[in-house]
């Protein structure tokens, strides 16, 4: 019963995420974070896939840590393993591809795109698959997260939905 409503795939995507910061903290002068997405250049294309596991400093990646294992557990719960891997990958090259499009940032790191592509699933599922159980699953998610998509207006300029490198000195503790 509890191996189906754990998400293993999102706790090793987290892990994974930790690991690389950790080891960014511990290896001074250095950061992984310059692989990250950079906007409408040829070498940043790279940053698309590596991005989601890199974060400017530790509020960051506490941000996007709780939120992609509480979507994580809902899209497993209610959709299976499949779906779940699937609003992943569509996630991570869909905000990757957008960020790379149309940031404006010298650089962008971090998961809050799939963050975002969680909630968009569940969503989607909603108007395409429409139930009582689709759509409360998709307005509980959005009273859980939907806040975090205020960040799109861009209220504080080093904040949006992609965190562009050059307003935050990498990597910190927290800001």
């Amino acid at each position: 019963m509890i191996k189906k409503f754990t998400p293993y795939h999102a706790l090793i995507f987290v892990a994974i995420m930790w690991a690389v910061f950790i080891i960014d903290l511990l290896i001074p002068g250095f950061t992984l974070n310059k692989f990250g997405i950079r906007p409408r250049e040829f070498n940043g294309l790279v940053g698309i896939l590596i991005s989601p596991f890199l974060h400017a400093n530790l509020y960051h990646i506490l941000s996007n840590t709780l939120p992609l294992l509480i979507l994580s557990a809902i899209v497993r719960w209610t959709y299976g393993s499949n779906a779940l891997i699937k609003a992943y990958i569509v996630a991570i090259l869909g905000a990757g591809l957008g960020a790379w499009i149309f940031s404006t940032g010298d650089l962008v790191v971090g998961a809050s795109g799939v963050v975002y592509g969680l909630i968009g699933f569940l969503f989607a599922n909603a108007l395409f698959n429409p139930s009582i159980k689709s759509w409360t699953i998709a307005l509980i998610a959005f009273l859980l997260y939907g806040g975090s998509m205020i960040s799109f207006v861009q209220i504080k300029p080093y904040i949006s939905w992609s965190v562009s490198y050059t307003h935050l000195t990498l990597p910190t503790i927290c800001s």
